[in-house]
C-alpha cells in the first residue's frame, strides 16, 4: 500500500537506433488500460525519435491475429502487444517467429507451451497480485467472506491472477466461501451487468465480489446496484484507473489493485529498443503494484490513473542519450 520509489528498470545505458518504425497492439480502446498502456509505450517510442502505429485490438483475438500478421507482412521494425495473448495468435506469431521481428508482451505472463516468437515479457506478478488481493479480503471479512470472483478466460494473466486470489482464501480463509462465474470481454458492455444481478440473486451470501479490471468494473457497480446490494457487497477491482479512485472515495469501491500503465509502456518500449539495437535484455520485468483503499487513496492525485512515485522517465531519457 506505500507509495513506490524506487526505479524498477534497466540500468545499462545505450543508444536507440534511429528511425524504426513499430506497431503497438492494444487489446481494446473499451478499456481505459489497454489505452493507458498503449499511449505510455507511444510517448516513449517517441521521445526515441522513432514512429509508432497505435491499433485497437478490439478485445478480439480474431482482430489481434489479423492487426499483427499485417503488421509483420508490412515489414515493421517492432511489435509492443498489450494484453492480447500471443497464444491465441497462433498465424500472426508464427510469421513473427520466422521474420525474427523484435516482439515485447505487455501484461501477459509466459507459460510452458507458449507460442515461440517473444522476446520479453512486461506484466505485474499475477500470482503475487492475486495473493495480495485475497489475503486482504480474509482479514477484512474476518474470515467470514463469500467472494464472487469474475472469470475473463480471453486473458491468461487475469485467469492467473483469479486462480491465485481463490489459492489464497483456501489457505488463509477456510471460513470463506467463492463463486466463480466466467463472461467475454468483448461482450461486457451488454451481459457483465446481467450475469453480476443473477448471480448475486442466486447466491446471496456474497459479501464481496472480484472484478479482474477496473474496465469491468463500471458494468460490475451497474449489476450490483440492480441486484439491490449496494450496502451489503464490497467490490474489488485491478488496475489504478480514475473511476476506480472515484469509486473508492464515493464509498462504492473497498479497494483496487493498481498498475502503473504509463510506466509499463515506456519500460516496454526500451526493452523492445534494446531488442532492436541487439542489447541484451531481461526476459521478464515484474512492474510494480501498489494496493489502494480508503486508507491511502488520498496519498496523491488519481485524476489520471496511479503512475510510481519516482521519474522514471527523465531516467529512461538519460539511459537513451536524449537530449544530452
Amino acid at each position: 500500500m506505500a507509495p513506490v520509489t524506487t526505479f524498477h528498470g534497466p540500468t545499462e545505458p545505450f543508444r536507440p537506433v534511429a528511425g524504426k518504425h513499430i506497431m503497438i497492439l492494444a487489446c481494446g480502446n473499451l478499456g481505459r488500460a489497454c489505452i493507458r498502456l498503449a499511449d505510455g509505450a507511444k510517448e516513449a517510442v517517441e521521445s526515441m525519435g522513432w514512429t509508432a502505429d497505435v491499433v485497437d485490438g478490439r478485445l478480439d483475438p480474431t482482430v489481434w491475429n489479423r492487426a499483427v500478421k499485417q503488421a509483420v507482412d508490412s515489414g515493421v521494425d517492432g511489435v509492443i502487444d498489450v494484453s492480447g495473448d500471443p497464444n491465441l495468435m497462433g498465424e500472426a506469431m508464427a510469421a513473427v517467429h520466422a521474420k525474427d521481428v523484435p516482439f515485447v508482451m505487455m501484461m501477459q505472463t509466459p507459460k510452458p507451451g507458449d507460442l515461440p516468437g517473444v522476446d520479453s515479457w512486461v506484466r505485474p506478478d499475477a500470482v503475487k497480485g492475486g495473493n495480495d488481493v485475497g489475503t486482504w479480503i480474509a482479514g477484512d471479512s474476518g474470515g467470514q467472506g463469500s467472494v464472487l470472483v469474475i472469470d475473463a478466460p480471453e486473458y491468461a494473466d487475469i485467469m492467473m491472477r483469479n486462480d491465485s486470489l481463490v489459492d489464497t482464501l483456501g489457505e488463509q480463509c477456510p471460513g470463506c466461501t467463492v463463486h466463480r462465474v466466467s463472461i467475454s470481454a468483448q461482450t461486457m458492455g451488454t451481459t457483465l451487468a446481467p450475469t453480476v444481478t443473477s448471480q448475486l440473486q442466486q447466491n446471496p451470501d456474497v459479501t464481496y465480489v472480484w472484478s479482474p479490471d477496473d474496465a469491468y468494473s463500471n458494468f460490475v457497480a451497474q449489476g450490483i446496484q440492480q441486484a439491490g446490494k449496494t450496502t451489503g457487497i464490497k467490490l474489488v477491482s485491478g488496475a489504478g484507473e480514475p473511476e476506480a479512485f472515484d469509486r473508492i472515495k464515493n464509498g462504492s469501491q473497498a479497494a483496487d489493485l493498481a498498475t502503473p500503465n504509463n510506466y509499463a509502456g515506456w519500460l516496454a518500449a526500451d526493452t523492445l529498443a534494446r531488442v532492436i539495437s541487439g542489447q541484451p535484455v531481461q526476459e521478464l520485468w515484474d512492474v510494480p503494484q501498489r494496493f489502494f483503499t480508503s486508507a491511502n487513496v488520498g496519498d496523491g492525485d488519481f485524476t489520471s490513473g496511479w503512475d510510481v512515485e519516482f521519474d522514471y522517465k527523465t531516467v529512461f531519457k538519460e539511459l537513451w542519450g536524449v537530449g544530452q
